[in-house]
């Protein structure tokens, strides 16, 4: 798995996107109110020191989106990822799951940008994929798909929703997918 992993990440920073590390905890806000989503299990700490990291993440867009609201002053296009654990309460059970995001910002990103690296990605793999239209609040209706791989759906992929921009006080379009890796590595 851990090589498969680095086999991804590799592929990810050889198309041009800078690889961050972010904490693992957060906050509710920033995973779901920011992002304009319910929450979909969330597992929270009971005795937290601070507000800021009263969860374990959920999934990682959330953290992308925080790095580029603290780096507005910075150069565009800003085009970064982080692949990491995230965890999800599913009734009783904690699951735990590898996944890489990855964003792209600048005055013209787009659906078709983002889809092309997660072409490129399943391609490396020889993997096809179809996509299906869904609604997701964190992402424009229309400019958002679910990708399949074989019958199990592994990632979310579009444009990130204006509302979502403002909330993390952005101006710039952004484009981004979470891509499962654990799922991916089962099914390869």
């Amino acid at each position: 798995m851990n090589d498969f992993i680095d086999k991804v990440r590799e592929i990810v920073v050889g198309l041009g996107y800078q690889e961050i590390l972010s904490p693992v905890l957060t906050n509710k806000d920033y995973l779901y109110k920011n992002m304009n989503i319910e929450d979909f299990g969330t597992v929270e700490i009971e005795d937290y020191m601070s507000g800021t990291y009263s969860a374990v993440r959920s999934w990682i867009l959330p953290n992308l989106m925080e790095v580029l609201s603290k780096n507005k002053h910075v150069e565009f296009p800003q085009k970064i990822s982080e692949e990491g654990l995230v965890n999800a309460r599913k009734g009783e059970r904690i699951e735990e799951f590898n996944r890489i995001a990855i964003a792209t910002s600048h005055e013209k990103s787009d659906y078709t940008e983002i889809r092309q690296v997660l072409d490129f990605i399943l391609r490396c793999f020889g993997l096809s994929y179809d996509i299906e239209e869904t609604e997701h609040g964190s992402f424009i209706d229309g400019r958002v798909g679910r990708v399949i791989v074989k019958g199990r759906k592994i990632a979310y992929l579009g444009e990130i929703n204006p509302e979502v921009l403002t909330r993390w006080g952005l101006e710039t379009p952004v484009a981004a997918l979470e891509l499962n890796l654990t799922e991916l590595f089962e099914i390869i």
